[in-house]
């Protein structure tokens, strides 16, 4: 009887480890900044949401306050998923800044590091 006890303290000791390496992995590469060539977009400031994301209001409410509702552009998945594939989009909230050569830095999730750089 010792020995099962031992085997599912190894197995769940096995799975606890992976899934700390998983969530680890994917905290790493949601949050990395991707330079992405933007043709067709000119310079500015571009924003990724979706009608089921809960923090989308408040990155919306982050961008109005920064560069006013003007001041950026924003792509719905529910209108724009072809947007979304182009630039390799897969997580919202999303900030594009684009400068004048065409270049985009997309930064995940809340905008505030994309906010300081500015276009």
């Amino acid at each position: 009887m010792n020995d099962l006890w031992v085997r599912v303290a190894l197995v769940a000791g096995a799975l606890a480890v992976a899934a700390v390496i998983s969530l680890i992995a994917r905290r790493r590469a949601s949050g990395k900044v991707r330079i992405i060539r933007a043709s067709g977009l000119e310079s500015g400031v571009y924003f990724f949401s979706a009608s089921t994301c809960a923090s989308c209001e408040q990155a919306r409410a982050k961008l109005d306050s920064s560069v006013g509702i003007k001041g950026y552009t924003e792509f719905a998945w529910e209108r724009d998923p072809e947007t979304f594939s182009e630039y390799g989009v897969e997580q919202v909230p999303a900030v594009m800044v684009v400068d004048d050569a065409g270049r985009g830095r997309l930064f995940p999730g809340q905008p505030d590091r994309a906010l300081r750089l500015g276009p």
